[in-house]
């Protein structure tokens, strides 16, 4: 039975339909590109859904969410935080623990 995600003021009806989105967002515009309106929101409530990425944050803030290449060679969401660092986190591994969330 399909489980539906609910996340930034949408509902997914199954993890696939979460997945589409978040490859349409990845793949909209050209790596090295910013996110920017609806989709920068999207992508910031994945990232605040991650207590694992929030720790990592270690109490800086976001600047910006970037498409870049992650060193395993597949595609992904970056954030900038501002202190300049750039942070990956993945939105498979939000899907793949949802409801729970991923461990801090």
């Amino acid at each position: 039975m399909p489980i539906s995600i609910a996340i930034a003021g949408m509902t997914f009806t199954s993890k696939e339909a979460f997945i589409d989105h978040c490859r349409a967002i990845l793949y909209r515009s050209p790596l090295e590109t910013e996110i920017v309106g609806d989709d920068r929101e999207f992508v910031d409530a994945i990232l605040h859904a991650r207590p694992d990425k929030l720790a990592e944050m270690a109490g800086r803030r976001p600047v910006r969410y970037l498409r870049k290449m992650h060193r395993h060679n597949t595609p992904s969401f970056f954030v900038e935080l501002d202190d300049g660092r750039l942070l990956d986190f993945s939105f498979m591994k939000f899907v793949n623990a949802y409801p729970r969330p991923t461990a801090a």
